[in-house]
Formats: structure tokens, sequence, C-alpha cells
């Protein structure tokens, strides 16, 4: 697995079994420009729920290991889970 941007020299990866997991900044960039280009309800939606993660994230940044783990796991995945179904 994988976490990257879009750069073309993963793709042979790819294509070799390797699993693409894409950067959330990127992808709220894209909902992002959604919204700012139609005012997408979709899209303002989904920049809330990101939103949140950010704040799950920013507010565990000192906890240990597995009380980030646990946090996330009681906050996170379900905003990830939303955000997945759409």
């Amino acid at each position: 697995k994988l976490v990257c941007d879009d750069f073309a020299g993963y793709k042979a990866g790819f294509e070799k079994g390797m699993i693409e997991i894409g950067c959330m900044a990127h992808a709220r960039r894209k909902f992002f420009d959604l919204h700012v280009a139609n005012k997408s309800q979709l899209a303002e939606q989904a920049l809330h729920s990101i939103g949140g993660l950010y704040e799950i994230e920013r507010q565990t940044r000192e906890m240990s290991d597995e009380d980030r783990r646990r946090i996330r796991q009681e906050k996170a995945a379900p905003l990830a889970k939303a955000l997945h179904e759409w």
C-alpha cells in the first residue's frame, strides 16, 4: 500500500498489484473546488466531515498511540466511512 499523490511514476506499481491510498489533502481540495464551482451540497458535507477528521487529529496529537487509536476508532472511523460511501 502506498499513500501518494497522482505522480505518474507510481502507475506501474499499481498495475503490478500495489494498492494506492490517496492523500486526504488532495481529496479535500477536489471537494473544495467542486463546492466553489457549483455550490455542491455534497461537497460541502464532505468538507465538513474532512474538517472533523482534521480536528480529531489535532485533539489527539499529544496522546499516546493507544489512546489515539481508540479515539480514531470511536470518532474518526464513522466520519471516514461516511466519506467512503459517497
